[in-house]
């Protein structure tokens, strides 16, 4: 199978996409861990260390951001103003289909209902900037690096993995909505 994706084999684009997704949750467990001063590692929708909202985003970046990478501070808005949408967006899918979403930004000033705060929004802008000056030439580099036919059945293993993973979470979540015994910190219920 040839098809490519941003001229990247299919299997490339998949590892670079988990990893992505990958980076995104170790930043989640470390931002939280230093917010809420205690190891925090349950984070994302799923049981599997990937926060595959940073996957799509870094995908959404690298699709509508691309022209303005040249200009550090239309990056910078563009980044910022893409991230807060796609977590407005992804709140409102979650909150109509489980009654919460998995961040909680209520204590943080100029936030909107816990979904979107000024503080993110900033961050989100110097991730942007850090994707495309550093982040996405290092994680290609390193999927560019596994050999073709073992990065063929790792992308397989992680799809297949991911799908199983999440169709088991979004089956308990709507079959136990108010099991909280793997409770995510920062999780926000909507009433």
């Amino acid at each position: 199978m040839n098809m490519k994706i941003f001229d990247m084999n299919i299997f490339v684009f998949i590892n670079w996409f988990f990893l992505l997704s990958f980076f995104g949750y170790v930043l989640e467990c470390i931002v939280l861990t230093i917010e809420h001063k205690q190891l925090v590692m349950n984070r994302g929708f799923v049981h599997g260390p990937f926060c595959i909202i940073y996957g799509f985003g870094a995908v959404g970046a690298y699709l509508m951001l691309k022209p303005v990478s040249h200009n550090l501070i239309l990056l910078y808005l563009c980044s910022s103003a893409l991230a807060t949408t796609m977590e407005i967006v992804t709140a409102k899918a979650m909150i109509r289909l489980f009654g919460s979403f998995w961040w909680d930004y209520s204590k943080k000033p100029f936030n909107y209902k816990g979904i979107i705060c000024l503080e993110s929004s900033i961050g989100w802008g110097f991730l942007g900037i850090v994707f495309f000056y550093f982040l996405d030439g290092f994680m290609k580099q390193q999927v560019y690096r596994i050999p073709f036919s073992y990065g063929k059945i790792l992308a397989i293993v992680l799809v297949i993995g991911y799908i199983c993973d999440f169709a088991f979470c979004v089956y308990k979540r709507l079959r136990y909505p108010n099991d909280d015994d793997d409770e995510t910190i920062g999780r926000l219920k909507v009433s």
